[in-house]
Formats: C-alpha cells, structure tokens, sequence
C-alpha cells in the first residue's frame, strides 16, 4: 500500500510536467497571452521545483516525514485544481509556482520513505516499481493532456 501511494503521488507529479505542454496553444488563446508569456507557465513550474527540491530534507527534520507528504499532497492538490480556475496568465503562473513548490519534495521524500519502509530483496523491487512510476509519468503526460484538452477543455 505504501509503495502504490508513493508510486502514484510521484507519478502525478511527474505527469504535471509534461501535460501541460500539448495545452498551452489552447492556453495563448484562452487567456490571451503572447508565446513568450506562455512559455512561463512551464518555465515557472521547473524553477520553483528546483528552489524547493534541496530544501526537503530541511523540511523533514522540522515537521517530520509523514507531516511533510500529505502537506505536499493536499497542497498540489489543490494547486492544480487552482490552475483550471484560473481567469487569466498571473493566477495561473502563481498556481503553477504552487505545483512546483508542493510537489517538489514528494519525490525525495517518496525515495526516503521506501529507503526507510522496504529492505533486502523488497527494496530493490520497490525501487523498480517507483522507477517505473517516475518515467510514465512524463511520458504519459502529454498523451493524456493531449487527449483532455481536446476532448473537454484546457482547463
């Protein structure tokens, strides 16, 4: 059960990465935006990723491991429900910043966890399974954003 939640919390947020991409001509016309103000909506997700990452561990010793995940959960949950409400490019760039910020130590922290949880023979599979959930993520990503975007909406 912990592996498959950790799987999938780290799968989402890999997905957030790529999905995005295939949406963000719908993206220029419904708020109206120039090709280099949309490309921040990419751009500014990446960034805060990287400012957050090496600040997991810091965050850890202070609130503690299972205080830190579904904090990051719940927080990207509701940042990316944020992003499809979002009106016009700033709400939706701040949203993407929270995505990034929330979602950037739950990749860490998952690998800790299992570190932590699996050993021996279980913690080689585990890791093979959450490997596997980092690299589907990305890839399906911008099959399914692709997908959602023509079939619905952007949002």
């Amino acid at each position: 059960m912990i592996l498959a939640t950790l799987a999938l919390c780290t799968m989402l947020y890999a997905m957030t990465a790529t999905i995005v991409n295939v949406a963000l001509p719908q993206l220029q016309g419904a708020l109206s935006a120039t090709p280099d103000q949309i490309a921040w909506v990419v751009s500014l997700n990446v960034v805060a990723t990287a400012v957050v990452t090496p600040m997991t561990g810091w965050l850890v010793a202070r609130m503690g491991q299972r205080t830190v995940l579904i904090s990051c959960v719940v927080g990207f949950a509701i940042t990316s429900l944020l992003c499809a409400t979002a009106a016009s490019l700033a709400p939706l760039l701040a949203y993407r910043v929270g995505q990034g910020v929330f979602g950037a130590p739950i990749v860490p922290l998952a690998q800790a966890i299992l570190l932590v949880t699996f050993t021996g023979k279980d913690r080689a599979m585990a890791q093979g399974f959450f490997g596997m959930s980092v690299v589907i993520g990305p890839a399906l990503g911008p099959a399914l954003g692709g997908y959602l975007a023509e079939t619905y909406n952007w949002r």
